[in-house]
């Protein structure tokens, strides 16, 4: 099968191989692949990436940084053969897919940090059966593949246990941090503040249900929201930008604000605990199915907010591209001076160019303005 393979700093398209199908295992077809931000920290910020998976002992996300790899683990794909001993999935299913699959020594991997197992970069892959969400009739399997950051910033509210009337801050409006605002309009937070450098990234957060927005390189967005929520209201802060920020919301943020932070920076930073206790600060970190889950419900709950119509999620693609232009997506996407004007590039293995397409040209109505 054909992939954007990542080898030695460079991106090629080329066959690369896939491990035999076995039991409790199904062969698909990616349909649409979002690029997530800790793929641009694997790639671009390798050696972090690694050393705080290493860290966590998560050998989920370890992969051999020597040897090539095939990236996405935020796809729509078809259903194209079941392996020994699957029954809940049919051939020519459209799923939204959890990136999972253990290996033949048993381990849990998640496909596109896995050496063997490509990625949603690819025309053809392999994950574990079970997990994966369905996709209804009536729903795109194209935009779809925007459920997994939603997912990502729906569970980050979740996690808060913040209730109607009370409000929130987020800190990056990028796919995770809006689908926190999609979850905190849904819970009718109020008011909720977003903090991001980008102006279409901000434009976006309004229409998914943000009550003000701000960018954070000409006003202070806890201050912001001190000046909107009035005395004694407790903050809950999203923490959806995977900057370096902790120490600072930590020294800036009233008594017994809760952060739940979703955005990953693989690098150290010192955080002052002093300051945190005095304070009864609660922080919290989140990632996939929390404890006692049997199923991501985040991922269904942002599954919800899609077929509800709670958030249009060709609002937030910014561009297309095929496999030739991953190179092309992973830079548009990096910040410059502070800020990128992309909000989630979708890379269609099927669509035949290098370059990034705005929605019209590569045959997809423009998102509303």
């Amino acid at each position: 099968m054909r992939a954007s393979i990542y080898h030695q700093g460079e991106f090629t398209v080329g066959e690369f191989p896939l491990p035999e199908l076995a039991a409790r295992q199904i062969r698909v077809r990616p349909i649409a692949n979002g690029i997530c931000g800790g793929d641009l920290s694997a790639w671009a910020h390798t050696g972090e990436f690694l050393a705080a998976n290493r860290e966590a002992r998560q050998d989920t996300f370890l992969f051999d940084a020597e040897r090539p790899l095939v990236f996405g683990h935020e796809f729509t794909a078809e259903v194209t053969e079941l392996g020994p001993g699957v029954g809940e999935y049919a051939v020519g299913q459209r799923l939204f897919v959890l990136p999972w699959v253990a290996d033949a020594a048993g381990v849990v991997r998640c496909v596109g940090y896995a050496n063997d197992y490509p990625g949603g970069m690819s025309t053809e892959t392999i994950v574990g059966a079970g997990m994966h969400v369905p996709l209804t009739s009536g729903v795109d399997p194209v935009l779809a593949a925007t459920l997994e950051p939603i997912a990502t910033g729906t569970n980050g509210v979740r996690q808060t246990g913040i209730s109607a009337g009370e409000g929130a801050l987020v800190i990056g409006a990028g796919p995770i941090g809006l689908g926190a605002v999609v979850e905190l309009a849904a819970r009718g937070a109020n008011p909720i503040v977003v903090s991001d450098p980008s102006a279409k990234r901000r434009a976006i957060a309004l229409v998914y249900g943000a009550h003000t927005v701000i960018d954070p390189r000409t006003a202070d967005p806890v201050e912001v929201w001190r000046g909107l929520a009035g005395k004694g209201r407790r903050l809950y802060v999203v923490e959806a930008s995977g900057a370096r920020l902790l120490s600072e919301l930590i020294a800036t943020v009233p008594p017994h604000t809760v952060i739940s932070v979703v955005g990953a920076n693989a690098e150290p930073e010192p955080i002052r605990s002093m300051t945190a206790v005095v304070n009864n600060l609660t922080l919290k970190f989140v990632c996939g199915p929390v404890y006692g889950e049997t199923r991501y419900e985040g991922v269904w709950r942002a599954y919800q907010h899609l077929r509800e119509g709670r958030y249009d999620p060709a609002q937030m693609v910014t561009a297309y591209t095929g496999l030739a232009g991953a190179r092309a997506a992973f830079e548009a996407l990096r910040p410059r001076d502070g800020a990128t004007e992309q909000v989630k590039i979708l890379i269609l293995p099927e669509l035949d160019t290098d370059e990034l397409l705005a929605p019209e040209q590569a045959g997809f109505a423009a998102a509303p303005s």
